[in-house]
């Protein structure tokens, strides 16, 4: 009987020490997270401009914008910009342009510009004077994340669709 309980404690014992193991050797991934908001829409014939507000309170990611704008026959700038509540790790912006052929209904990606601050509460960026082809629809897209700790939060906007001169 004394024999048997000394292999119990023995496997349980080793048990233990390989649970305690496996907890170091764990590795942990950041929880995104995407945050609930509201999109405002500013649309002219020579810019469109969509700007997402969060209204979850307690959460990182504040707010986040995109745009797009005529820059002069066959050019156009696009822009976007990351708001955090306070300063965090990381605070990213990309900004896609995305081109139509057929008025609108459909977009392709021609153009990708990706911008990032570490520990900051705010990034943006822009690209300006881009070449497109006039009489084409064209959009911009933003992917905006900020990271802190863990945690990452995101978010999107895509303008309107203005016509290329």
């Amino acid at each position: 009987m004394r024999n048997i309980k000394k292999v119990v404690v023995d496997i349980m014992c080793i048990a233990l020490g390989i649970c305690l193991w496996n907890t170091q050797v764990l590795t942990s991934r950041a929880e995104e997270v995407s945050v609930p908001g509201y999109h405002e829409y500013i649309t002219t014939e020579d810019e469109a401009i969509d700007n997402w507000f969060g209204i979850a309170r307690g959460t990182y990611l504040q707010s986040g914008t995109s745009g797009i704008k005529k820059a002069g026959t066959g050019k156009v700038s696009v822009s976007g910009t990351t708001n955090a509540h306070s300063v965090c790790d990381y605070v990213k912006v990309g900004v896609y342009l995305d081109e139509s052929t057929n008025g609108g209904s459909s977009f392709g990606t021609i153009g990708v510009y990706h911008f990032e601050k570490q520990n900051a509460s705010s990034c943006h960026g822009s690209e300006a004077n881009i070449s497109v082809t006039s009489g084409r629809w064209y959009c911009a897209r933003g992917v905006h994340s900020v990271t802190e700790g863990s945690t990452t939060e995101t978010s999107s906007t895509q303008t309107r669709a203005l016509k290329a001169s």
